[in-house]
């Protein structure tokens, strides 16, 4: 419900981006956490409350209009964004539940299930991307988890919030000089590489979405980190070789170009925005026709073409030439355009990274597992998720299809970590 003036925020580029994604995928960011235990449920519902004092869009709805868009407040309550369910079979009723999609005109942007078992819990949050990037999800549930156990050592605990601050990309382009601008305005962004014309053969099914897990277990995991370090890469490095090759074997096509996600903040001083919300860029990983006659060598040409890619500013373009075009003309005007200019991959990998055992506790409810990814993707889009907690790492892929696509994803997923396998 509405009812009189209420507050306004202003919708930055990204979140209309993330918007017009809404013909590729669900546009919603997913987080399921296990517990070993029950948690607190009144207390989860109050740390969600506060929560919402420093990120307000959450109790917002998205109103467009021809010249500009903007979020407004609405008179949500708690009791509309957490719900309980009791479950004889939680990890069926998590599969349900972790695909609801919110509605950005109607609100709120975030929803919360704690599925209650006889002995643990699990809690879904699904909140939308218009709202945030992988990165600031993570922020958000460090946050909620914060206020959460500051609330179970004091009832009457008040978390000292911050009122949501600048949530624009400007504030990664302003540190950049006029001369940087033009140098970004003249590189070779790459965003049409994309179209390569390799898709996966996946039947798809709108009305069914679904999210498949594979855990990489934490031996393995800890292999690959080791030898990350000996070949000097990262662990995205091994990750985007390994997914170029296992593509290639499914597909039989040689080197696709993939969109690399890439973290803004890395261009802050401090490394952190103001507030939460979508500050993510792509760089390009083609490493040309030749995938290489084994892993190291695919490997090597990942890493060559990352380091060129992190040494120039292309990555920062589209975000520079966004920012220009909803500048200078109406909203509508110039979220058609991007419509029309936008090219998305059909093929794609995000790596949400580690997340920090020592920031995300809940106090008295112990965690067992974590798992945090993006958005369920509509045929023929595919792409793979990575985040790692406590040393276990779990690749998982969301997507619109069938039982059939279910089983073909399964075994992609078994194929990745016999290929993370076979390196030395």
């Amino acid at each position: 419900m509405i009812k009189g003036n209420r507050n306004r925020y202003k919708v930055e580029v990204w979140d209309v981006i993330q918007f017009i994604f809404s013909s590729f995928n669900d546009h919603q960011l997913h987080c399921i956490i296990d517990f070993k235990n029950h948690i607190d449920e009144e207390c989860l519902k109050k740390a969600v409350d506060m929560s919402a004092e420093g990120l307000p869009l959450i109790k917002c709805r998205y109103v467009e209009g021809w010249f500009r868009s903007y979020w407004e407040e609405c008179d949500y309550t708690v009791e509309d964004i957490v719900k309980i369910i009791k479950s004889s079979n939680i990890q069926e009723d998590v599969s349900k539940l972790i695909t609801f999609r919110p509605d950005e005109f109607k609100g709120p942007q975030l929803r919360v299930y704690i599925i209650r078992g006889k002995d643990s819990d699990s809690i879904c949050i699904i909140l939308n991307h218009m709202i945030s990037d992988g990165v600031g999800m993570k922020e958000y549930v460090y946050n909620l988890s914060s206020i959460y156990s500051n609330l179970i050592n004091n009832k009457n605990y008040k978390a000292d919030i911050t009122r949501i601050g600048s949530r624009s990309s400007k504030q990664v382009l302003n540190q950049f000089n006029f001369k940087d601008k033009i140098n970004m305005l003249s590189s070779s962004a790459k965003l049409s590489k994309y179209n390569s014309g390799k898709y996966f053969k996946l039947e798809g099914d709108k009305s069914n979405p679904f999210i498949i897990f594979h855990n990489i277990p934490k031996d393995r995991f800890l292999e690959i980190k080791k030898f990350s370090k000996k070949t000097n890469s990262t662990v995205n490095d091994v990750l985007m070789a390994t997914y170029i090759r296992v593509i290639d074997k499914f597909l039989n096509c040689g080197p696709v170009p993939l969109p690399c996600p890439v973290n803004l903040r890395r261009y802050l001083p401090d490394g952190k925005g103001e507030a939460i919300c979508n500050l993510t860029s792509n760089f390009v990983c083609d490493i040309g026709t030749d995938i290489g006659d084994n892993f190291n060598e695919t490997l090597a040409k990942v890493k060559q073409v990352l380091g060129e890619e992190k040494d120039s500013l292309s990555c920062l373009k589209p975000i520079l030439l966004l920012e220009i075009l909803f500048k200078i003309l109406p909203y509508k005007m110039a979220k058609s355009t991007v419509i029309k200019l936008f090219n998305n991959p059909p093929i794609a990998m995000t790596n949400i990274g580690l997340i920090d055992k020592d920031r995300l506790k809940f106090e008295e409810a112990e965690i067992k597992s974590v798992h945090i990814n993006g958005s369920i993707k509509y045929k023929p889009y595919f792409q793979v998720a990575v985040t790692t907690f406590n040393d276990e790492m779990t690749l998982s892929v969301n997507f619109h299809g069938t039982e059939k696509d279910k089983v073909e994803i399964r075994r992609f997923l078994v194929a990745f970590e016999e290929e993370l396998s076979n390196i030395k």
